[in-house]
């Protein structure tokens, strides 16, 4: 019997250009073990079956045990430097009597994680004092308890959680798992102050349609490499490998939750990636599909629409932190668009079979499927009901499918809030409707003046942020939701956008994505 608690170093290849981000004071723990399956390395191993990778494969019936003398060590690498929170040590009958627990952020020099410990065995939850950033971890026995060494069933790491600023995150395409288009946390960026946006920047990553947490940009760029790129610099954070080959080609935007960012790439593989510093946690493959469409992201659930054309859809619903399957299910035809969710319902839209498909987010049953037309476009859905645009704007109730209303015209994806309705008809020129979502009556409706442009189905989002409207009605403007007034007007339209998030408004135009803010 052999028992090792020595040293935890977490080690592991780096993956991407990632620079090491600055320590910060974080309020919160994650809840996402971050040294899972992570190489590990030790001073001794007691025998080929009790060794250091042991200790880090979620296995409870698996154990890690040194040599039987003083000091050993058993340490892991994260993969990228981060500030930590707690450590739980989960100790087989040979424990150490005293260890140390220190981290580093090159594996060279050294820090405290917490000051000298003693133990009694069992499981054992240390807080992290340090502030500063490790990316290995190692636990160091000093002095055994038993005649035996060390020994470990599992040593989890857990990392710090700064609190999110004061404005909310645009997590997924669309802002939220419905694609309602409406950011409720924004409170930065509104009526007093959008008079006075400008563009501070262009980002170093041409990112055309971005998702946005704390501060830093996500998507698929213009090389078709994942990236992520910080907004108050411009500078680009990590990217994905060159994309040489399929494998490595993103093919879908970003969604961002839970510490870590979701992408997909050409021959069907969806990636987790930690949001700071692009190191992988997990991926999996969708066999035999393309991913064209960003995941979304509810709760500890993902779900993923696979795009096999020419053949059956398939939709994934993941656990976000491990890449578990919970469910899967096949839907006859095929779509390009991607799913929607509300009410603890996903919604699948459009195809060669013309359907709009309701699936249970908790068990993957179908619920119900209805004719929907050619539209390929995502569905909105939100507050109990579900749009489809384009050929026309049709809304139905979520829970039946029944359709409540259709009117013509050629409608770009609507942002909806409780009681309104908005959504640009693609006339010339554009044309913003404000329309109520009971009956499909106009509101109101407002055309820019001077020039404008027909706008793409992709630029004509509408988004509501903190009682204004941003929208691309050949320029981009902001639009005061109590009075009407322009508040602000671009000086050009947007390829794609826009997006309001962290105080600042993101346009993408043939110059790539700017950012601008007051």
């Amino acid at each position: 019997m052999s028992r090792l608690l020595a040293a935890v170093v977490i080690s592991a290849a780096v993956l991407f250009a990632v620079p090491a981000p600055a320590a910060a004071i974080a309020a919160t723990c994650g809840t996402t073990n971050i040294a899972l399956n992570r190489p590990a390395t030790a001073s001794s191993s007691e025998n080929g079956s009790l060794l250091p990778a042991k200790a880090f494969d979620g296995n409870s019936a698996t154990r890690w045990s040194s040599a039987f003398s003083d000091p050993q060590w058993l340490q892991v690498d994260l993969g990228g430097a981060q500030q930590l929170c707690r450590v739980v040590l989960r100790w087989e009958a040979a424990y150490a009597r005293t260890f140390t627990l220190q981290g580093s952020p090159d594996g060279t020099s050294w820090f405290d994680l917490v000051p000298a410990a003693t133990s009694t065995g069992g499981t054992q939850t240390l807080s992290v004092a340090a502030t500063a950033a490790a990316r290995y971890v190692r636990l160091t026995g000093l002095t055994r308890a038993t005649r035996y060494g060390y020994s470990l069933f599992e040593v989890e790491v857990y990392p710090a959680v700064v609190p999110p600023a004061a404005s909310a995150a645009w997590g997924t395409w669309g802002g939220g798992a419905g694609h309602a288009g409406v950011n409720v946390g924004e409170r930065t960026l509104g009526a007093a102050n959008v008079g006075t946006l400008h563009r501070l920047r262009l980002t170093g990553a041409d990112i055309e349609a971005p998702v946005v947490a704390d501060g830093i940009a996500y998507g698929q760029a213009n090389t078709l490499q994942f990236a992520a790129t910080d907004l108050a610099s411009g500078a680009v954070r990590w990217t994905t490998p060159p994309a040489t080959e399929p494998a490595l080609r993103y093919t879908t935007g970003g969604t961002v939750g839970n510490g870590l960012v979701y992408a997909g790439t050409q021959i069907g593989f969806i990636h987790a990636f930690d949001a700071m510093t692009g190191v992988e946690r997990w991926n999996f493959r969708i066999d035999g599909n393309q991913l064209f469409n960003a995941p979304i992201l509810v709760g500890g659930t993902l779900y993923v629409k696979g795009d096999a054309q020419g053949d059956n859809t398939l939709v994934y619903a993941f656990d976000a932190a491990t890449g578990a399957v919970r469910w899967t299910r096949e839907l006859t035809g095929y779509t390009t668009a991607t799913v929607a969710y509300d009410s603890n319902r996903l919604y699948v839209a459009g195809g060669n079979v013309q359907t709009l498909t309701a699936i249970d987010a908790t068990t993957g049953a179908v619920l119900w499927s209805v004719p929907a037309g050619q539209s390929m476009l995502t569905p909105v859905a939100a507050w109990g009901r579900v749009y489809l645009g384009f050929n026309g704007l049709v809304a139905y109730d979520g829970a039946t499918g029944r359709t409540l209303w259709t009117r013509p015209g050629t409608f770009g994806f609507p942002a909806v809030q409780d009681t309104t309705l908005y959504s640009v008809d693609l006339a010339t020129p554009p044309v913003l409707h404000a329309i109520d979502p009971a009956t499909g009556a106009d509101r109101w409706t407002f055309t820019q003046a001077g020039p404008a442009q027909v706008n793409s189905v992709a630029s004509s989002f509408p988004v509501v942020a903190n009682g204004v409207l941003y929208v691309n009605l050949g320029r981009v403007l902001a639009l005061n939701l109590a009075s009407r007034a322009v508040l602000w007007t671009g000086t050009s339209g947007a390829t794609a956008g826009p997006i309001v998030a962290d105080g600042r408004l993101l346009v993408h135009t043939s110059e790539g994505l700017g950012v601008y803010g007051t």
